[in-house]
């Protein structure tokens, strides 16, 4: 029987008005997790679960090959771009309220999530399984 492992790269996420009535955009750094090769080199594939509603911003999967990653080492696996204000049936404005999955392949030590320019909208999740 296979074992599956499920982390959390982002909780549920809501953006915030925190600058008092301007609608500033800001970043959401999650935490990192150990990938798939973190525990097997041999292990080399992860699948990502997102799911958010009405939001605006880019949503993120960031990896790294250092065991003691700093701010440099870490490069983009995959991006969701996500735009509540697209036009409609446009790829942004459907990704605005995605359910989806995406596998990531590749021989990785950790994994994060980041949503640059978030600027409106709840971010239900992001998790990392293999």
């Amino acid at each position: 029987m296979a074992q599956t492992t499920t982390l959390i790269l982002l909780p549920e996420t809501a953006w915030t008005n925190n600058n008092q009535g301007t609608a500033n955009i800001y970043n959401v750094y999650g935490n990192q997790q150990p990938a798939a090769s973190y525990y097997l080199a041999s292990q080399s594939l992860q699948t990502i679960n997102i799911s958010c509603g009405n939001v605006t911003g880019n949503i993120a999967i960031e990896a790294t090959l250092v065991s003691n990653p700093q701010d440099n080492d870490w490069f983009n696996t995959y991006t969701l771009v996500c735009d509540a204000n697209a036009t409609a049936n446009t790829d942004p404005a459907n990704n605005a309220n995605a359910q989806l999955f995406t596998n990531i392949q590749g021989s990785y030590v950790w994994m994060r999530a980041v949503v640059y320019d978030f600027g409106s909208g709840v971010i239900d999740y992001v998790k990392l399984s293999y």
